[in-house]
Order: structure tokens, then sequence, then C-alpha cells
């Protein structure tokens, strides 16, 4: 999963409805602040994870790429 250009190095999971996380995390857009988008996505890694669909430790590289990435408001 890619944030600002910088690659988390974990894939992008879907669900069987086709849903990616991506697609979870943009459907909250747009975000007021990055302080809003890191809440956001944490909040859809920690869903995704409880459903087993993205291991914590893929979900904290991506929150970790998120923080890291520029983000204009």
């Amino acid at each position: 999963m890619v944030f600002g250009g910088l690659d988390s190095g974990v894939a992008d999971p879907a669900r069987s409805d086709g849903t990616a996380f991506l697609d979870a995390v943009w459907a909250g857009a747009p975000f007021r602040s990055k302080g809003a988008l890191l809440v956001h996505v944490g909040d859809v890694m920690g869903a995704w994870a409880a459903e087993g669909l993205l291991e914590r430790a893929d979900g904290a590289a991506v929150l970790r790429t998120a923080r890291k990435a520029s983000h204009a408001t």
C-alpha cells in the first residue's frame, strides 16, 4: 500500500466483495488533517485485523508509512 508516494511494502488486501483496504481508507476522504487521516487508517486497520484480513504487523507498517507521507489539506 502506498501513501504519498511511499510504499509500505504491504499488499492491499481485499474483502470477498472486492473492497480493498485502501478503498475503505479513501472512502473517508476528504480528511481535515493528517491526524484525521491517521485516525481513520488506524480504525480501518483495526477492523480489518479483527476480521482476519490484515496482520497487525502489516497494519503497523501501513500506519508508519502513512505517518511519514506528506498530506495535502
